[in-house]
């Protein structure tokens, strides 16, 4: 149905401006045939009054031309401006999802945009906002009515009618109608707009109610989408976390026990490092840390790898930018990162030197890892990303699971222009750039 009615108004606003055009023609051939008989009569006829009432008639059409041509124009601007407001303020509101505060908000945003007299948004079964006539009768977690029932059925808008309105009814108004809130073909609330009389419902009511309905439904399809994308990303980030690789475990182990013999208080450091490790890797995937504790962690997975290469063979340099330390990142990027640097970088007997700095850069930060190790062929370096290519028949190809993880997260939390780049050269070195921009999406920061 809203598709017939943007119909009309397209075909209305078309007619309307050659319509316009037509008038503005001949306005413009008026004038010049008034300006030529007022030529004529001054040269014939020296009586001022015929040269008055022409120049009168002159001005007159200049009114309504600038009527015609200037003011719809203006008028059509204004009320565009005011419909991509409206429709701005709408999607803020709905980017949070079906909840009473997003209700709350569009209550009070579309009630001014109609000529109902209260409005209503539901979940399909109870109340979750309303605004305008009696709105304070009917609180959150009022039932719903009939009306709001039978939309939610049939997934259709409905729009009804009374003579007579029953006391205990919501809403005592004559009229109303009743939009669904669709994500992906299922109902999962309404908008709902009252009218005191039957003929304030017209077309153009229509029009904005099921408008207004399919604005909020794809927004809030958006959300779901949303959502679905930040769960998978953290099934997979929990994935790994309780992927404890048990080569890792029995050989930071036998390091730390051999260690107890020769060096007992390195021994405590280095327990102290483990525990603190697996403490924070598989803690809260879901809050935001600061910069400096995630490099603390990836610090902490550096000393038990120098424990048990030797720090002759594994050796790290850091430079981290005060002005990044604070700066709120997803937890669990360094540390996989520098296990990719050691694990498929690190040569037989030759030393690995890995180089960590941060960055501030314009509205973000910039952090690199680099290591001096074998590098990757260009076509590994094609497939860095591209989690299904790593098998265990080309075990060099593809970094897997987690780097993919670790972009997918950059990107949720991060400005579109936040990414990760990679450069290496075969037997020069890798170099993992993260470029991470604007404020992270909102979230409680991990305490």
């Amino acid at each position: 149905m809203s598709s017939v009615y943007a119909k009309k108004y397209r075909n209305r606003t078309r007619w309307a401006h050659t319509v316009s055009k037509m008038v503005g023609y001949l306005l413009v051939g008026s004038s010049i045939f008034l300006l030529i008989l007022l030529f004529m009569l001054l040269r014939t006829n020296p009586n001022p009054v015929p040269a008055l009432v022409i120049i009168s008639a002159f001005v007159l059409l200049c009114f309504f031309y600038a009527y015609v041509m200037v003011l719809p124009d203006d008028l059509t601007l204004t009320a565009t401006d005011r419909t991509l407001q409206t429709a701005s303020q709408l999607l803020t509101f709905a980017s949070r999802g079906l909840s009473p505060e997003m209700a709350a908000g569009i209550c009070s945003i579309i009630l001014p945009e109609t000529f109902a007299s209260a409005i209503a948004v539901t979940d399909g079964t109870q109340m979750l906002a309303t605004a305008g006539k009696n709105a304070a009768k009917y609180p959150m977690g009022h039932p719903v009515n009939q009306a709001t029932l039978d939309s939610v059925k049939t997934g259709q808008m409905q729009i009804f009618y009374r003579d007579e309105v029953p006391s205990n009814d919501m809403f005592p108004l004559r009229a109303g109608i009743v939009v669904p809130l669709k994500v992906h073909n299922e109902v999962v609330g309404t908008i709902e707009l009252y009218y005191t009389r039957a003929g304030q419902i017209d077309q153009r009511q229509i029009a904005l109610s099921t408008g207004f309905g399919e604005l909020l439904s794809s927004q809030l399809v958006s959300y779901e989408l949303e959502q679905q994308f930040k769960r998978s990303s953290q099934i997979e980030l929990r994935a790994l976390q309780s992927q404890v690789d048990p080569h890792f475990l029995f050989n930071t182990i036998g390091t730390i026990v051999s260690v107890v013999r020769t060096d007992p208080g390195r021994a405590r450091k280095l327990l102290i490092d483990f525990s603190n490790y697996y403490r924070q890797t598989l803690g809260d995937s879901e809050s935001l840390i600061p910069l400096s504790r995630e490099f603390e962690q990836g610090m902490r997975y550096i000393n038990l790898m120098q424990a048990r290469y030797g720090e002759d063979r594994l050796s790290i340099t850091t430079s981290l930018d005060p002005d990044t330390a604070d700066m709120l990142v997803p937890p669990f990027i360094l540390q996989p990162i520098l296990e990719n640097c050691i694990k498929h970088g690190m040569r037989e007997i030759e030393p690995l030197h890995i180089v960590f700095t941060s960055t501030s850069i314009d509205d973000g930060v910039e952090i690199t890892v680099a290591d001096d190790g074998v590098g990757m062929s260009p076509e590994v370096l094609a497939s860095a990303f591209d989690s299904t290519a790593r098998t265990e028949q080309t075990p060099q190809k593809g970094c897997g699971l987690a780097l993919c993880n670790v972009m997918s997260r950059v990107r949720y939390f991060f400005d579109f222009k936040s990414g990760i780049d990679i450069q290496s050269t075969l037997d020069k070195g890798t170099t993992v750039r993260f470029t991470l921009v604007g404020a992270p999406r909102r979230t409680k920061p991990a305490e």
